[in-house]
């Protein structure tokens, strides 16, 4: 019973693992393209451009960290677009609209 009450308390003391900046950029990279297939999909004459923004730890209350958001610049048809992305990290699908730009 004991040596069970240590296991379970020296796993609750270790510390918490920080994600890499590499785990961070293959997440970006992937999301990124998930993004840019779903806004071609959608609009064919659509280019991203850049990312303007990111949005982490999207999700219900139970699952916190379920979707990464982009907001991505570009142009359709040579006109200004901006699009809203959301990447599902377990999926590993996006679903993308554009967005006023003001």
């Amino acid at each position: 019973m004991r040596l069970a009450l240590i296991a379970a308390l020296s796993l609750l003391a270790s510390p918490a693992l920080a994600a890499t900046p590499d785990s961070w950029n293959a997440l970006d990279t992937a999301a990124r393209k998930s993004c840019e297939r779903e806004i071609q999909r959608l609009a064919s004459r659509a280019r991203v451009s850049e990312t303007s923004g990111r949005i982490s730890g999207i999700g219900a209350a139970n699952d916190a960290d379920r979707y990464y958001g982009l907001i991505l610049s570009g142009k359709t048809a040579g006109f200004a677009s901006k699009w809203l992305c959301l990447y599902d990290k377990r999926a590993k699908s996006a679903v993308a609209r554009e967005i006023e730009k003001r």
